[in-house]
């Protein structure tokens, strides 16, 4: 007997054969999803701890990141549900521990079905399977996309993501409006989707060293569109039911995005905001309008034996009209090396449609083993989390051993190095003296690396004190990727934290619109109101961030800094708390815990933790600003001065925050306190 369907308003799931309909349709949901799903629906309005989910979904598998599985597979739950975390009626996210399913569940009578003939086939969009479960791909259809001969445009097939290898996470989608400067990040309108729209499918691929001319087919271009301003790449689809490729067809979606960054004006949106739409169908149109372009290529990659199939679709994303498409045909020899001529050649192509102007670039020609440990670190890179970071910086090293005059690499492993302190990685004097070699290395094999350039300045900035310098640095990385949306984003911190917010705040509005989809930008944009002593308006962007992704750690640390400006003390020290278990820990986070217990007259408490972290500090390394924060609040300014000279003396990570952040209110009229202001030079 088959196992009874569910219903929950108007989704009904048929568990045995693992299908959502809406109102009757199919809705197509992939494999881990859909098996969070079940749990859920298993356990309505029952608290499903994260630990039971990668149990039952992972087996408890600990080489897998799946924490950020876990708010993938929930955030592409939402997407099709039309859910809103703000204000869910299906899925509620417990903070740290799990999640609910809220809403009416109802079983309904199993409905034996007939078999359908074996040559019929589903539904447009909706897999068949085989006798052996496995997924048979079927033609998936957006809008038809007309051609200017009045023909529609095929898209290729969707892979049911049942049949495919769960793939390492990226970060799940969190969708986020763009907006003009000085709007507010929108509440999460676009998690209301259409779930049966299609990404259409195109393709990218790397080929061969030495190229013979590139076998192609392509449709007629149109004329070329005036007044386009902007494009997004959005992530080529892998059609080869093969994860392991997976970090090749990223770096393609990379490299297309950076050759159009660098040799065109356009505004080219951040990988980081059009990654958030890997596996995800949306219509074309609300994406593009989540991303504020005027233009969208979309890809895929198809390996059938040793033939490798690519194609290219551009639209005008206001209007889904079909604008040029190409297909590739390669050999599999020596893909690696193909990825650079065919990312120029689809960017030369898209430029000329749109009337753009295209400077090309001959990027460093380099050996296959290179490439490969390049693009795997790339790949590790993007995940932003402690253990990629480190597997980056691994894979990166492998590269340049393997081409020592790799610019390319050593600008990427700058990068990581930077940020890796922000991760809770190793001594931040340690890491920055690493990212300074590494960048130094990249700008004398190529001066316009803009990550090299971006890199040296968070060294300036973070262990030098060069506040000068790393202005020029970060200057000199936007005039050479005027697209780069990182530069943009440490170049506002900077000038926020140098008492410029004002001009920061400018400079991250111009990160957003490059990278319009991102949490942490949002995030900073926030922290900069609470800098000018804004913090209304710090809470309002603060709220909407954490509208979008309840579980976004940096966020709650924020709103506990702008709760401090409010006078809620206790309330800060729950947001740092939340902060805490979602980050998992951290000794700045207990600082800004004892902070606010400090200020809500619970001395004894923050005396507590600020000698658990002296203890502390004789293990690992703790920033003597953090415990300076605490002796400021607790009034007692000749032990804080006691820390932050110590601070001084070993360049300790925070010493940039001291003219401009509240938290030092409690000793910034002392003399000493002052003096040392001016000693960085960060006083008048």
């Amino acid at each position: 007997m088959p196992e009874p369907s569910i219903r929950f308003e108007e989704f009904e799931l048929d568990i045995e054969s693992c299908e959502l309909r809406r109102s009757g349709r199919p809705v197509k949901l992939e494999r881990i999803p859909m098996q969070l799903l079940i749990l859920l629906l298993k356990s309505p309005g029952k608290l499903v701890r994260r630990e039971t989910i990668e149990q039952h979904i992972w087996s408890g598998n600990g080489v897998l990141e799946t924490e950020h599985s876990i708010n993938t597979a929930i955030n592409k739950l939402r997407v099709i549900l039309r859910d809103d975390s703000r204000d869910p009626h299906f899925i509620r996210t417990v903070i740290g521990h799990g999640y609910r399913f809220i809403a009416n569940v109802k079983h309904a009578e199993p409905i034996e079905e007939s078999p359908a003939p074996s040559h019929s086939l589903p539904p447009s969009g909706v897999p068949a399977t085989t006798a052996n479960g496995i997924a048979t791909v079927h033609e998936f259809r957006r809008q038809p996309a007309a051609t200017p001969n009045g023909t529609e445009i095929k898209q290729a097939a969707i892979l049911d993501s049942a049949a495919i290898p769960d793939q390492p996470p990226i970060k799940a989608p969190t969708l986020e409006s763009t907006r003009p400067r000085g709007n507010r990040v929108a509440a999460g309108k676009w998690f209301i989707a259409g779930s049966m729209a299609a990404v259409a499918v195109i393709a990218i691929i790397a080929g061969l060293v030495h190229l013979l001319p590139t076998p192609k087919t392509s449709s007629p271009r149109s004329e070329a569109v005036p007044g386009f301003q902007s494009i997004a790449v959005l992530p080529f689809l892998n059609l080869a039911q093969n994860s392991t490729q997976d970090y090749l067809v990223d770096g393609m979606t990379d490299q297309l995005i950076s050759d159009l960054a660098m040799s065109t004006p356009l505004r080219v949106t951040s990988r980081r905001s059009v990654m958030q739409y890997k596996d995800v169908q949306l219509p074309l149109q609300e994406i593009a309008k989540a991303l504020n372009v005027d233009a969208i290529v979309e890809g895929s990659y198809l390996r059938e034996g040793k033939e490798i199939r690519i194609t290219a679709q551009l639209l005008d994303a206001h209007n889904d009209r079909h604008l040029w498409a190409q297909t590739y045909h390669e050999s599999d020899k020596n893909s690696l090396a193909m990825q650079d001529q065919v990312t120029n050649d689809i960017a030369r192509e898209v430029a000329l449609a749109i009337g753009s102007s295209f400077t090309g670039s001959k990027p460093h020609s380099t050996n296959e083993q290179a490439r490969n440990a390049y693009l795997r670190g790339r790949y590790f890179w993007n995940e932003r989390t402690l253990s990629g970071l480190t597997k980056s910086i691994e894979y990166y090293t492998d590269a340049i051993r393997a081409d020592r005059d790799y610019a390319e690499a050593y600008a990427a492993l700058s990068e990581s190095y930077v940020t890796l302190g922000s991760y809770g990685g190793t001594n931040p004097a340690i890491a920055l003296s690493k990212a300074q070699s590494a960048a130094e290395h990249a700008l004398a094999l190529d001066s316009n690396l803009s990550a090299a350039h971006t890199a040296l300045a968070g060294v300036k900035t973070d262990r030098d004190w060069d506040w000068k310098g790393a202005e020029e640095e970060y200057r000199r990385a936007i005039a050479t990727n005027p697209s780069d949306s990182t530069a943009h984003h440490w170049y506002g911190l900077h000038l926020a934290r140098m008492g410029k917010a004002q001009q920061g705040l400018a400079e991250l509005e111009r990160a957003l619109s490059l990278d319009p989809l991102s949490l942490i930008i949002a995030t900073d944009m926030a922290e900069t109101y609470y800098l000018l002593r804004k913090p209304e308006e710090a809470m309002t962007q603060v709220n909407d961030v954490l509208a979008l992704n309840p579980e976004f750690a940096q966020a709650h640390l924020v709103k506990g800094k702008i709760l401090e400006r409010l006078h809620q003390y206790h309330q800060a020290e729950e947001e740092f708390m939340a902060s805490s278990q979602l980050f998992g820990g951290g000794s700045n986070l207990d600082a800004e815990r004892a902070h606010a217990l400090a200020l809500a007259g619970e001395p004894r408490q923050a005396l507590q933790i600020v000698q658990d972290l002296e203890r502390a500090s004789e293990q690992h390394y703790v920033s003597g600003v953090r415990l300076a924060q605490i002796y400021c609040a607790l009034q007692q300014t000749n032990s804080a001065m006691t820390w932050l000279d110590r601070a001084y003396k070993r360049h300790d990570a925070g010493m940039n925050m001291l003219g401009v952040d509240p938290l030092f209110e409690g000793c910034r009229a002392d003399a000493h306190f002052q003096k040392l202001l001016r000693l960085i030079k960060l006083a008048g």
